[in-house]
């Protein structure tokens, strides 16, 4: 026997378990980092590239679309209304195909859809061509949000998903910066005679082809089928999952857990909560270089520059936040935080005298902060407390598709008709916003009384709960054991 082995056996076997316990954290740490290297950088292109698809029709607007094709100002609100309406109804059987499909086929044929959609859009020559496209956008675009979030809760316990989620939302404020730097580069192309609004639509539509190819290819479509991961690394992602979930299990998908979610109180709870977030949100992106171009005489390309600043801090504070509250592993009091942001922005909005041009340009700053930086936070709240995969995917499609309705509203809240301060549009997202951050604080406290109560539970009692929703392998979240994240 080897000096080594006489060690081993004098160590107690408490220290012994400390130090296996230590080697397997390191493990799953290094294994999460080759995962995050695989996956994080393709889903924040594949947001990147879509989300300038989506939000460029402000950018369009100030390159001159409206006076080309001669639309009304009623007619331009509609348009960005109407890619909500698409997006609120396909919601839910994108995700189904998703969960039923490979993902690295289906967000394949997503990006090839909206390349074509967007690249259409430049080549519309009035109102009803603008809106048909934009309506068709919603509709292919509205698997991809709450497709990726469900895709990252395939690969990553709930402790790490609300800083991954964070990183691809962050994509979004980013493409709001990179969308000014993009439209004030096409609008110094002298020489084509083609509209500057259209070299938009097509110029940030065609990237979509290209990673609807890479998606195609590189994308893996789980931890079981990964080529990249070794038959050891890929049997540790699984027991990490599985452990994840606890009590929950599910094995194959379920038309009975799909129609659960519909049945349960969380999902409508959370949507109402995503509605209000959303109308400020979308109020925000969709207007921004219009609200920024009322706040002096700026011209058309200053404006596009000035937009820059709002989306980079709210980049930045995304991924602070979402850091945080992975760190902390809560969400509500996170939500409420940043939400605190917005409430102060609007206000500086509303209130501060329109010749204090600096303090009302910090209030955008805040306003942007605060509506995007929630998102992937309440975000990850919801997907961490919706157990197995196919209620998890019903429900994160379901919360978006009633939530995004809330686009329509926020397609109409800054019009024309409020210049130059947007009062109105200003007071309705500080509504949302304080209605958002009561309602956060109400499903905490009442989460809270649920846990306390599943806690205190006999083992009778909670394989009666386990039985009333069909077993095991149905019941999911609605488990006594399983503890809602706060």
């Amino acid at each position: 026997m080897s000096a080594n082995d006489d060690d081993d056996d004098d160590k107690n076997p408490i220290e012994q378990f400390d130090e296996d316990d230590e080697e397997m954290k390191k493990r799953r740490k290094k294994l999460t980092r080759k995962i995050d290297c695989r996956i994080l950088p393709m889903i924040c292109i594949i947001y990147l590239v879509s989300y300038l698809v989506r939000s460029n029709i402000a950018n369009a607007k100030l390159a001159g679309l409206e006076a080309d094709l001669k639309i009304t100002a009623n007619e331009y609100l509609w348009s960005l209304s109407i890619f909500f309406v698409g997006y609120t109804l396909f919601e839910v059987p994108s995700n189904i195909v998703l969960r039923r499909w490979r993902p690295s086929r289906w967000l394949a044929v997503i990006h090839i859809a909206l390349g074509i959609v967007s690249m259409c859009m430049g080549a519309v020559q009035n109102a009803a061509g603008l809106l048909a496209c934009r309506f068709f956008l919603g509709v292919i675009e509205a698997g991809l949000f709450p497709g990726i979030v469900y895709y990252l809760s395939i690969w990553y316990p709930r402790k790490q998903q609300a800083v991954r989620v964070g990183l691809f939302w962050s994509i979004s404020a980013l493409s709001g910066a990179f969308s000014g730097i993009l439209a004030y580069g096409i609008s110094q192309i002298g020489s084509s005679s083609m509209g500057k609004w259209r070299l938009i639509f097509i110029i940030e539509g065609a990237p979509n082809i290209i990673v609807a190819i890479l998606c195609w290819f590189l994308l893996p479509d789980s931890p079981e089928k990964a080529k990249f991961l070794n038959d050891e690394e890929r049997q540790l992602k699984i027991d990490s999952l599985a452990e994840d979930a606890g009590p929950t299990k599910e094995e194959k998908f379920s038309w009975s857990q799909v129609f659960s979610v519909f049945k349960d109180w969380k999902a409508y709870f959370y949507a109402i909560i995503y509605i209000t977030g959303l109308i400020a949100l979308q109020g925000i992106t969709l207007s921004l270089p219009v609200i920024i171009k009322e706040f002096g005489t700026w011209t058309t390309l200053q404006t596009q520059l000035m937009t820059i600043p709002p989306n980079m801090a709210a980049f930045f504070v995304i991924l602070i936040v979402s850091r945080s509250s992975d760190y902390f592993m809560e969400r509500s009091l996170h939500t409420t935080f940043v939400n605190l942001f917005a409430i102060g922005g609007f206000l500086m909005l509303i209130f501060v005298d329109e010749k204090q041009v600096g303090v009302l340009y910090a209030g955008i700053i805040l306003a942007a902060i605060g509506v995007y930086s929630s998102v992937s936070v309440r975000t990850a709240w919801y997907n961490n407390n919706f157990a197995s995969l196919t209620r998890r995917a019903t429900a994160s499609a379901m919360i978006v598709s009633i939530g995004v309705s809330g686009g329509i509203v926020s397609g109409q809240i800054y019009s024309d008709k409020q210049k130059p301060r947007y009062i109105i549009g200003h007071t309705i997202s500080l509504v949302c916003m304080t209605v958002q951050t009561i309602l956060v604080i109400i499903l905490r406290c009442v989460l809270m009384i649920i846990n306390k109560r599943r806690k205190q539970m006999s083992d009778e009692q909670i394989q009666q709960e386990v039985d009333k929703y069909g077993g095991e392998e149905s019941v999911g979240d609605r488990h006594p054991k399983f503890q809602y994240t706060l």
